[in-house]
């Protein structure tokens, strides 16, 4: 007989574990490697936007802040680099999530009421509801349009490649001037590669306004004012990330429009150096075409420029797709409602099939921006145990 979990939680970064650990009166365990993403697939180098304060995950009772971890056995630095932010959600971990298995699960399909969830690592246990919580790595997007020209001559730029120093040498395109592309532009020139970067708009950097910098009492509150949380978009409109619910009540064409505003792409201020010493960047074009030449690829440009490159790299973003969670079982995946391309969620994160819910990205249509920055965990936790601790 399977082992048998109240809640099976799939994904164990700062959502997956924040929830794990606000349900403390049913069994629960985290599925997967942990930060697995944020590990693997984001410059060592990063350093994170949010603010010290927006950087928290989420236990009950408040506890289990960075400011705790600080407190027993971390150090300040800001910003905040990705290192620091990877010891403190280890100890995290350690603390509020006891019951964790580092296995992906392989597949979910319904049995007897329950949930069966089989890991790669062979393991079998029946759930009584599930979380997915896994990001939006499995959502990244190729246009059509490129899909259809490259080929399998593509690579997804989701982040940083996991092994930079093969592009060393080699004639890169990257394909999209968001952060991912950016910095995937800005690390493989940096481990050799000889990098063209083409977006289809202007290239936008974020203002340089971190919230550490020294400001006297009257700058820093009106500061705060005009940017309650970090890098959500031009005030006042930032104010409503804060708000998920009311968010939520908003017509969905205002919600789609807010969240473009809001999300609008573009780089950090620590790449721009590196960007723009190292990278050829090409602005209000896209490929139009593209030939394979033995190993390499012609590709011309919409502005007609011709380029020969070695390999495409496509950072064009993330669209939700259900068919993308290969691990679900076709008989589950029927149960769940996807309208005009999201989830359809209700205001406790579950889908139509009530005990399986959908959390971070995933939720975004629903609930706005917060749901896909680390600065929502509280809310989602907080509101996503009502149900699964009850």
């Amino acid at each position: 007989m399977a082992e048998q979990l109240d809640v099976a939680i799939v994904g164990a970064g700062p959502f997956g574990l924040s929830i794990a650990a606000h349900v403390t009166r049913r069994r629960a365990r985290c599925f997967g490697e942990q930060m697995h993403t944020w590990r693997t697939r984001m410059p060592r180098e990063m350093q994170l936007r949010s603010a010290w304060e927006e950087t928290s995950l989420s236990a009950p009772a408040g506890a289990g802040t960075i400011d705790a971890w600080v407190a027993a056995e971390g150090e300040r630095l800001e910003p905040i680099p990705l290192e620091l932010f990877l010891r403190y959600s280890d100890w995290f971990a350690q603390r509020f999530v006891p019951d964790r298995d580092p296995h992906d699960v392989a597949r979910i399909e319904p049995a007897a009421g329950r949930y069966r969830i089989t890991t790669t690592g062979g393991d079998e246990v029946d759930a009584r509801q599930v979380v997915l919580a896994v990001g939006v790595m499995p959502f990244a997007h190729v246009p059509e349009p490129l899909a259809g020209l490259f080929g399998a001559t593509v690579t997804l730029a989701t982040g940083v490649p996991e092994d930079l120093d093969r592009l060393a040498g080699r004639r890169v395109l990257v394909v999209g001037g968001g952060q991912a592309g950016l910095e995937t532009a800005g690390l493989a020139a940096q481990a050799g590669a000889a990098v063209e970067l083409v977006t289809q708009g202007e290239l936008r950097w974020f203002a340089d306004r971190e919230p550490h910098y020294p400001r006297s009492p009257l700058r820093r509150r009106l500061y705060r004012l005009a940017y309650p949380a970090v890098g959500y978009g031009p005030p006042p409109l930032n104010r409503l990330v804060l708000h998920p619910d009311l968010f939520s009540a908003l017509p969905v064409s205002a919600r789609t429009a807010l969240t473009r505003r809001l999300l609008r792409s573009g780089g950090s201020p620590w790449l721009r150096t590196l960007v723009e010493r190292s990278v050829r960047v090409r602005e209000h074009c896209t490929a139009a075409a593209a030939q394979p030449d033995g190993e390499a690829v012609d590709v011309t440009l919409t502005n007609g420029v011709e380029l020969q490159v070695d390999e495409v790299l496509v950072a064009c973003g993330y669209r939700f797709r259900l068919d993308r969670l290969e691990f679900l079982a076709p008989e589950l995946r029927e149960r769940i409602v996807v309208r005009d391309g999201w989830p359809v969620l209700d205001r406790y994160f579950r889908s139509t099939d009530p005990n399986v819910s959908f959390v971070g990205y995933a939720a975004e249509r629903r609930f706005g921006p917060i749901s896909r920055f680390v600065l929502g965990a509280d809310f989602t936790a907080n509101r996503l145990a009502r149900v699964l601790d009850a």
